[in-house]
């Protein structure tokens, strides 16, 4: 009766504070919302309100993408302390630039997005049917990747303004400025190169190299694990199919051997 009653108290603990993101479907939504900022962010002027808003989306960012990839409450919590003290620091920042180069906001952000990769991962490949819906949180994971080495470079350019070397056309843009970072990542990651912006220091070849490799090689494990799991669920499908079929066959042949039986013992 003991573990019944440990199972019955532990799960509320883990059961989620909005099941509608939480299905397989908030992948979707998520999805959605990654490629709007990654479309329009760079559409955004570069004046006061508008990096304010450009901080407040990606927050809302971070706390959707918690909702709909985070089981426990814990982790979503730490989460969410996560991102409410990113934007509180990139406030701090925004009105007192002297402690921009110290970039603890960027790695908050980065820490956030690391966490929501990891969690989108598990929520994408976890036991059970593949959907439509994973599939998107396979390719959600691939844009959160790209947004992350976005702030790395970021974090990167704070310390060594000319690790990245922009064409005359936008370099007269601010060093941190997120749109061109978050170009210049997701042309590595898909390993498209127009030739107007190229890394210069060591770090952030390192860095542009790891984020080439894992784009040519993340579409083929999202692809071969998720095919993997779809033909391993219709395989036990399948399975389970054959033997409630053959337990009904030995009833019935148990139920015809005890009716001869007995007909004959008549």
């Amino acid at each position: 009766m003991r573990p019944r009653d440990n199972q019955a108290i532990s799960k509320p603990s883990d059961a989620p504070l909005f099941p509608f993101w939480v299905a397989d479907r908030g992948l979707s939504f998520f999805l959605a919302f990654l490629v709007l900022i990654t479309i329009f962010v760079p559409m955004i002027r570069l004046s006061r309100p508008g990096r304010i808003g450009l901080d407040l989306i990606f927050a809302f960012m971070l706390f959707s993408g918690a909702v709909a990839t985070i089981r426990q409450k814990a982790l979503m919590y730490l989460v969410v302390a996560v991102t409410v003290f990113e934007f509180a620091a990139d406030l701090i920042v925004e009105f007192n630039s002297s402690l921009g180069h110290l970039g603890w906001d960027t790695a908050l952000k980065i820490s956030g997005l690391a966490i929501l990769i990891v969690m989108t991962l598990r929520h994408t490949f976890r036991p059970g049917r593949v959907s439509v819906h994973r599939v998107m949180g396979g390719v959600a994971a691939y844009l959160l990747i790209g947004l992350t080495w976005a702030f790395g470079y970021k974090l990167l350019m704070e310390k060594r303004p000319d690790a990245i070397h922009f064409q005359s056309s936008i370099a007269g843009s601010p060093t941190g400025e997120p749109s061109r970072l978050i170009y210049f990542s997701f042309a590595t990651l898909t390993s498209v190169s127009y030739g107007d912006a190229y890394p210069i220091h060591r770090v952030a070849r390192s860095m542009a190299m790891a984020e080439a490799l894992i784009g040519q090689l993340y579409p083929s494990i999202l692809i071969a694990t998720l095919v993997g799991m779809a033909l391993q669920a219709r395989s036990n499908g399948s399975a389970t199919g054959t033997a409630a079929e053959k337990s009904d066959t030995d009833l019935i042949g148990k139920h015809l051997i005890k009716q001869k039986y007995f007909g004959d013992c008549t």
